[in-house]
């Protein structure tokens, strides 16, 4: 390691002015820059002063590189080595190579104490310190530039009782909409807003508040997602109930039926995109999150207990010594080949061998984990088998998967190990052994103990269990063993063991009624049967030996012959073919080792109950000089039963000793029944708060536990307090123009140039940590501890037209698959050189990386929301498809055409450019079925809203599959898609392995859109209404019909409009909106009534004020119509019509909310008519209006939402996020 310096040193160092200089002069190079480029730069990145733009985009560049950049000098490199490397970080910025996420571009250099970081995580505790801590935290981060991730499954369910206070709870979307308000507070420094993301478990008792929180249109800061588990998607697919878990209590307090909670999801996702599904037990057994030993639990997850026996490659395991040992992997455990036998498969290094073929079934495990303390059940079933673990930890039924909170008692039956498993092969003992030991007095004492396991030392075991004892803690320390009147030839055999491993051989003493004992004395013999796990308990309290559970097979089996022989029998049954295998206990416990020892044998049993009522006098015990002493009973007694075709297995395999076995193979069987490996559940009982564990076994996502089969998921949430420093690569760069188009694809992009800008930007975001000024210290800490980075892409779609690849092809999807694999390679690479120059992450020891190579970062790649980054670069958005292959807007008196410069080079290259052409496109914004387009371009130049959801869903779940984090990617719908096309895209990133989805219906966020290509089919003359076909124009609200004029009747001047007078007197009203400051005039005729109304807003021009006059001239239009209704019952009809009509960006709260132009016009009206007070109006009910569709059939396309900072319609919905492709305005 060079020059370690104290990670806390990073903090607070020198940026400005001082530090470029000392850095040297600015390189020479200069980039390229579009005007969309330059009004973004010019608005939101580059330091001004009160007279404008006090720097260029290069010099930009330069000073994030230099602030960047000296975090190098703290790791021992020179100034010219750390001059070096700015360069290198100025090169790939100014050459539109790789840019870092907007907070660093914004901050770094600038000396305003602003942190570089985009995204955090937060805590919501359940109480009300922990809310507000929370809303304060997430206030300072959108202040310092950052957005906030929530999870709220925390907070205990609506009205349930507070007992602190004796009040009720609010429950999470009450506070979800005090979390809200202050985002909508906080200006961040007029450059970024305070974005959030909201999540909720599935399994919450108010979810579906939840899934319904954004009809109402309320909520305009939070995009919120459902946290899906695998419980409910599988309760999904098989159209069964699921519980819901209140977060407080950690019980089960009510079930709803999965199918329709999806249906209200798929309800509320089509009507205003929200919420969208993350699948959060998928996330927490993936790479995002490579720490599961020390992040906090966010959320209920499924886990079992300590002293739950696991069986393993290296036998049966507890899971809290599997956790201690083996957590980073490097065992393997049982699985059953009943799960989806298909799909368990062993890579043998060229080629997977089903799990079948090796007569097992163990899959590796690549990490196990404590998850702290959770409230717990005991699951038991008919035939003894127990388990504890969390409600919500799921078991493999006949009917599928359930968790435990969900099963049916009396119902449900659960798998158990259906196969024999594997003992441990190493025949070592598990402890040092010494056979000479020094006394207290001196004297020296030898034996002649084993070091190995043996078939011997499990008869020995066994036979202690059943028929010895053990006695520890005086100076008459022994070890004793007992022979009745038929097992001298038992004796016989232990005997010589015992006293050849003792040193010399020992008496046997005969007792009463032909009783014989076999003892040793001795603290060191004793010692050596202790730390076999041998207990010196009363008869109750017997276990199996511990050491034996990780014993080779053969010792197992001679233990369980002795301990069969000591207490067990075959029951003899008059009726036919039943007879059975019986081993009696006082020790439940002890059966219940017996049982899975049993079973990892391929041998199943039941644990019966065989007490009965206590007695005394049984029968004699010995003779003294006062007396006969007798022995009585408690009457407490089990008996484990061997049944049908395990009855001969047991034969087979173990056996009795002596007479026994004699008598078991003169029992004869006709035949035996099959057994059904499950038993019927019984119980499900709370067990109060235990430590609980948790372990990944990636191929059949199960184990089996205490003889059952259970799921696993691994599931840990993202640490709060965590922060993640983003960066995009410009896939666009790396198209090489110079090789010919008949070469093969993987010849025609620069691998090398993308490993170099992908070690390049693994460096700098690495270095942002470490000069990052993190806003909170518990933030800081919680970063340096991990030091997670997110390498992404963009201009994935731009790379593909320049392959001439659709993006809706096999071949799209695989390529993205190699390219995103290709730069998780490499920035895994950069990231494990970083670690030998400078340690990897604090945590790596305890990470899921340990073993492997260190890595400096625990994350390395997400692919995250590009938004103003990538019009600064010039290509298109993240691995997005492009919105549209031209489009035009009018700034000032200019009307501006952008055609994608792809397709304009292609056109100018291949003979079909023409303006004309160009001015097409442009009106259309799609080539689809354009004439003069050749149908191959056409087909490569497919819009986002030309491509079927599936292949959305297919590229993402590509891009997943080699992403350490997630995938920011909107699936984008037209606006005539169907509840049942989200329902399908949801279920099919599900399939494809997706961790989330973000589905955007067009229109459904309930702002009018504005469409190109919507020209009218025929010339319309002044005095024609043209009829609207189904679907075409403005959402329609109830119509009057026309109203006639009759020529020769009198009543043509009374149906005339009104004219309007020269000069009017009125009054102007001033609103703040989502689009900007309006200026709203209500003019009045002579008689003091309304009669016409003007609304200005935005910029002379723009689409925004092209609408705000509209609206006016319709509402004096209806004013001045004829009509039975006075002019202010009209006004009042308007009132009606436009209030509460929400948009994207509501403003204002309680009598001050404004959620659209139309409702602020309709505040203005209402005041005036004197419905409502000055100010005082409020709205409470939005309505959800759908987007038009556009009248020119296919050739109509969504251009764009009306931005609300330019006004131009060029704001798209992409990775998630709003921007706008004019003026760079970005809500991420």
């Amino acid at each position: 390691m060079v020059g370690k310096t104290s990670e806390s040193t990073f903090h607070g160092i020198e940026q400005g002015a001082e530090a470029v200089q000392v850095f040297g002069p600015q390189p020479a190079k200069s980039g390229q820059w579009s005007e969309s480029a330059l009004r973004v730069l010019n608005e939101r990145y580059l330091m001004r002063d009160g007279t404008g733009a006090k720097e260029t985009p290069e010099e930009m560049c330069w000073r994030v590189a230099v602030a960047i950049a000296k975090a190098e000098r703290q790791w021992g490199r020179s100034e010219t080595e750390a001059r070096e490397v700015a360069e290198s970080f100025y090169d790939v910025m100014v050459e539109g190579r790789f840019l870092p996420n907007s907070p660093t571009m914004m901050n770094a250099g600038k000396e305003n104490g602003m942190q570089y970081s985009a995204c955090f995580v937060l805590p919501v505790d359940d109480s009300m310190e922990g809310i507000f801590e929370a809303v304060k935290r997430a206030a300072i981060i959108h202040q310092s530039g950052g957005g906030t991730g929530f999870a709220f499954s925390r907070l205990r369910p609506k009205d349930t009782l507070v007992k602190s206070t004796g009040g009720k709870a609010s429950g999470p979307i009450s506070f979800l909409r005090v979390f809200n308000a202050a985002t909508e507070a906080v200006k961040q420094g007029g450059a970024r807003r305070g974005a959030n993301m909201g999540i909720l478990r599935v399994d919450h008792p108010d979810i579906l508040e939840f899934i319904d929180c954004k009809l109402d249109g309320g909520i305009t800061n939070f995009n919120i997602s459902v946290a899906a588990t695998e419980t409910f998607m599988d309760a999904l697919v098989k159209d069964e109930t699921y519980g819901l878990v209140d977060p407080h209590t950690k019980l089960v307090t009510g079930h709803l039926r999965a199918h329709e909670v999806f249906h209200r999801i798929v309800q509320a996702a089509w009507r205003t995109g929200d919420p969208g599904m993350v699948f959060i037990d998928r996330i927490n057994a993936s790479p995002a999150n490579p720490i599961p030993q020390d992040e906090l639990i966010e959320a209920t997850n499924p886990c079992i207990v300590g002293d739950a026996l696991v069986p393993t490659d290296r036998g049966l395991l507890k899971m809290e010594n599997l956790v201690a040992t083996y957590g980073q992997g490097g065992v393997a455990v049982q699985v059953d080949p009943r799960l989806q036998p298909a799909q368990l498969l062993v890579w043998e290094g060229t080629h997977n061998v089903p799990l079948s073929a090796y007569g097992y079934g163990c899959l590796p495990i690549t990490r196990a984990f404590c998850s702290g303390e959770r409230e717990t059940v005991t699951v038991r079933t008919k035939g003894g088998f127990e388990l504890t673990c969390t409600p919500d930890h799921r078991f493999m039924t006949e009917r599928g998967w359930v968790a435990a909170g969900n099963l049916k008692l009396g119902a449900d039956r659960i798998l158990v190990q259906g196969n024999p498993g594997v003992f441990a092969d190493d025949p070592r003992l598990p402890f040092p052994i010494t056979n000479e030991f020094r006394g207290r007095n001196g004297r020296v004492y030898r034996h002649a103990l084993p070091t190995t396991w043996s078939r011997e030392l499990g008869l020995v075991l066994g036979w202690l269990v059943g028929d010895g004892w053990l006695r520890w803690g005086d100076k008459n320390c022994r070890v004793g063993f007992t022979f009745g009147a038929g097992d001298m030839a038992v004796a016989e055999r232990l005997k010589p063991v015992l006293d050849e491993w003792y040193g010399r051989p020992v008496r046997i003493v005969e007792r009463v009624r032909g009783v014989r004992h076999l003892s040793y004395h001795g603290t060191f013999f004793v010692d050596f049967f202790r730390a076999l796990g041998v207990r010196a308990v009363e008869a109750e309290n017997k276990v199996v030996p511990e050491t034996l559970f990780t014993a080779p097979q053969d010792a197992v089996i001679g233990f369980l012959q002795a301990l069969f022989t000591a207490d067990g029998t075959v029951r003899d049954n008059p009726k036919s073919n039943s007879s059975w295998i019986a081993l009696s206990s006082k020790s439940r416990e002890l059966l219940r080792g017996v049982q899975l020892l049993l079973l990892n044998l391929g041998i199943k049993s039941q644990i019966l109950d065989r007490s009965r009522p206590a007695r005394v006098g049984l029968f004699p015990a010995h003779v003294t000089p006062s007396g006969t002493r007798t022995y009585g009973s408690d009457g407490i007694l089990f008996e484990l039963a061997i049944f049908g075709q395990s009855r001969d297995r047991f034969r087979r395999e173990i056996g009795f000793l002596g007479l026994k076995q004699q008598r078991l193979e003169n029992v004869r069987y006709r035949g035996f029944y099959t057994q059904r490996f499950s038993d019927i559940v019984v119980a499900v009982e709370p067990s109060g708060v235990r430590k609980v564990y948790d372990l990944t076994e990636p191929q059949s996502h199960s184990m089996v536990a205490n003889g059952f089969v259970v799921h696993q998921c691994g599931e840990q949430p993202l640490g709060p307090n965590d922060a993640c420093n983003l960066g995009s690569v410009n896939l666009a760069r790396y198209y090489l123009p110079s090789i010919p188009t008949n070469a093969r694809v993987a010849e025609r992009i620069d691998w090398v140039g993308l490993e170099q800008v992908v070690r390049t930007a693994v460096r700098f975001l690495d270095d942002v940590i470490d000069v990052n000024p993190y806003p909170l210290k518990d933030i800081t800490e919680e970063v340096l501890k991990n030091r997670r980075i997110g390498l992404g892409v963009m201009g994935w779609a731009d790379l593909l037209l320049e392959l001439g690849i659709p993006y809706d092809s096999d071949e799209a999807v695989r390529l993205g698959e190699e390219i995103m694999g290709f730069i998780r390679r490499i920035g895994h690479d950069a990231s494990e050189k970083l670690a030998e120059a400078r340690g990897p992450f604090p945590r790596w020891a305890r990470s899921i990386y340990k073993g492997q190579k260190p890595l400096r970062n625990a994350t390395v790649t997400t692919i995250a929301p590009t938004g103003t980054i990538s019009i600064i670069v010039g290509c298109s958005s993240g691995i997005e498809p492009i919105f549209a292959v031209a489009f035009s807007h009018i700034v000032g008196d200019r009307h501006l055409t952008f055609v994608n410069p792809i397709f304009e080079e292609i056109a100018k290259r291949r003979g079909f450019y023409s303006e004309e052409l160009m001015r097409r496109v442009a009106e259309r914004g799609t080539v689809r079925g354009l004439e003069g387009v050749p149908d191959d371009v056409q087909r490569v130049f497919i819009t986002a809203h030309e491509i079927e959801p599936i292949w959305h869903v297919k590229m993402q779940a590509a891009f997943q599959k080699q992403t350490d984090n997630g995938v920011s990617k909107t699936i984008n719908l037209p606006n005539s898609a169907t509840p049942e096309d989200i329902a399908k895209a949801y279920m099919t990133a599900h399939e494809l392995g997706c961790l989330g989805i973000t589905v955007f219906r067009d229109g459904c966020k309930g702002t009018q859109v504005l469409h190109l290509g919507t020209g009218a089919k025929h010339a319309v003359s002044p005095v024609e209404t043209p009829a609207l076909s189904e679907g075409e124009g403005v959402a329609q609200q109830e119509t009057p019909e026309a109203l006639p004029t009759v020529a020769g009747t009198g009543f043509e001047a009374v149906l005339k409009v009104k004219p309007r007078p020269r000069t009017m007197k009125g009054v102007t009203y001033r609103s703040e909106t989502p689009l900007g400051t309006a200026f709203i005039t209500v003019n009045q005729n002579g008689e003091g009534e309304p009669f016409e109304v003007f609304a200005s807003v935005g910029k002379a021009g723009s689409d925004t004020s092209a609408v705000s006059e509209a609206i006016g001239r319709l509402i004096s239009m209806i004013l001045r119509l004829p009509s039975p209704m006075s002019p202010r019952e009209r006004v009042a009809q308007i009132v009606n019509q436009l209030s509460g009509i929400g948009g994207r960006r509501p403003m204002g709260f309680g009598k001050d909310r404004v959620r659209s132009l139309p409702d602020a016009i309709a505040q203005v009206l209402s005041e005036y008519i004197g419905l409502t007070e000055p100010g005082l109006q409020e709205i409470l009910a939005a309505r959800l209006s759908d987007g038009p569709q556009g009248a020119g059939g296919t050739a109509s396309v969504k251009a764009g939402d009306m931005c609300p900072d330019c006004g131009l319609a060029t704001l798209v919905y992409e990775e998630g996020c709003q921007k706008c492709y004019s003026c760079g305005f970005s809500e991420c």
